[in-house]
């Protein structure tokens, strides 16, 4: 029976490590999660600061602050999370310590019973009258094995009391480090509640700041219709027209009866490479957080307005570059307004615009690799805002492309 406890004994610590290298990565992505959140929040501060050095408040600031917010909300989600694996992994130490300090209770008061026999009966005279009382020398053989395993069994007990002794102050050290982290994340969490409610005021002061300028709020919006109208258009046209050169030559084209465009070969496969990287394209600028995000959204400040986005915004700093996102050929380099250049690179079956440049560095015929330099992009001279505007299309079908590029 003792046999079996000490198995079940050495088997449990065993068993309770088996979940840990899961948790362990848990913990690491709950990390990398929060590192990365709060270098995008770094990188929302430095926008904030070019829109800021405008006096006068813009939606375009609003739009980045509120897309601050919601980071900011994330790494306060990401940073709970992290309270919750801690408490787990302290709870779990607590109950460890519980039980190793029980184990060495009972291995120390088995021990001490072992002493108090020794000690009855001590010295070599007693030994030497037990093994010599033997009828016969079988029955001296066997008590002398027994006083062999006797004291390996009491060297054994002194190393599992060694052992557990050490395994405690592990523990302990173990629970010590995970409270002072509990600390840290909960003055985290304190200043991150803080900083949350500090900036969404700010948010709702400036609401109210830009509600009383609905005029100029309305034109704003007409304006952005219009060239989104003109940008669409524009769009189609160049798959019409993909549409038609492919029909006009038929040589080597691969038909497929759910493919708007016959495509060569080469262009079936520039196709599938594509659509195989979805989640993983790179940003269409090297940096930049999304403050406009794609379909109908609520008007930040007009009531029961909604804004159509066909693609995304991603605001980013002056100066900045846009970048192919996959290897494909420019069909077209349109200006849509005064300020607003955009290029059209086709992959196959797909195409990528990216509007608002205020340069443009290809033309028409020009093949691209991935994160080519195509043009500059423009920063607005009322707001200091730089932003790009950025669509995937499949065919003739508008799809989302926060989810095609990577985290």
């Amino acid at each position: 029976m003792r046999i079996f406890s000490f198995c079940v004994i050495i088997l449990l610590p065993l068993f309770a490590l088996l979940p840990m290298p899961v948790e362990a990565q848990d913990v690491n992505t709950l990390e990398q999660d929060k590192k990365r959140i709060e270098e995008e929040i770094a990188y929302s501060n430095k926008i904030l600061e070019e829109t800021t050095q405008n006096k006068e408040l813009t939606l375009d600031q609003l739009m980045v602050l509120r897309a601050k917010i919601s980071k900011r909300a994330n790494l306060l989600a990401t940073i709970q999370k992290q309270l919750m694996h801690v408490e787990s992994r302290i709870s779990k130490s607590s109950r460890e310590i519980e039980r190793l300090q029980n184990e060495l209770v009972a291995l120390n008061r088995e021990y001490a019973k072992m002493i108090q026999i020794a000690y009855r009966n001590r010295g070599s005279y007693n030994k030497l009258i037990f093994l010599f009382s033997a009828e016969d020398f079988n029955q001296a053989f066997q008590r002398m094995k027994y006083l062999q395993q006797y004291a390996a069994f009491r060297r054994a007990q002194i190393e599992r009391i060694e052992t557990t002794t050490e395994k405690l102050n592990k523990e302990l050290n173990t629970l010590d480090q995970e409270r002072n982290k509990q600390k840290s994340l909960l003055e985290a969490e304190r200043r991150e509640h803080i900083a949350l409610q500090t900036e969404q005021q700010s948010v709702d002061q400036s609401v109210k700041k830009l509600s009383r300028k609905e005029q100029q709020l309305q034109k704003t919006i007409r304006d952005k219709e219009r060239e989104a109208q003109k940008l669409q258009r524009t769009i189609e046209a160049i798959i019409a027209e993909e549409v038609r050169r492919a029909k006009l030559d038929k040589t080597d084209k691969v038909p497929r009866e759910d493919r708007l465009l016959e495509l060569t070969p080469e262009e079936l496969n520039l196709s599938n490479a594509f659509a195989g990287n979805k989640g993983r394209l790179p940003w269409p600028t090297e940096r930049g957080i999304i403050d406009s995000r794609f379909g109908n959204q609520p008007h930040p400040v007009l009531k029961k307005v909604t804004i159509k986005n066909n693609g995304i915004d991603i605001a980013t700093q002056k100066g900045a570059q846009a970048r192919a996102v996959f290897d494909g050929i420019v069909v077209s380099t349109n200006s849509i307004s005064a300020a607003n250049n955009a290029v059209i690179v086709r992959h196959g079956d797909y195409f990528t615009v990216y509007s608002n440049l205020e340069e443009v560095y290809v033309k028409r015929g020009d093949k691209v690799k991935t994160k080519d330099l195509i043009g500059r992009i423009h920063t607005d001279k009322s707001s200091a805002k730089t932003s790009i505007h950025f669509e995937l299309w499949k065919g003739r079908q508008i799809v989302d492309p926060a989810s095609w590029l990577a985290r």
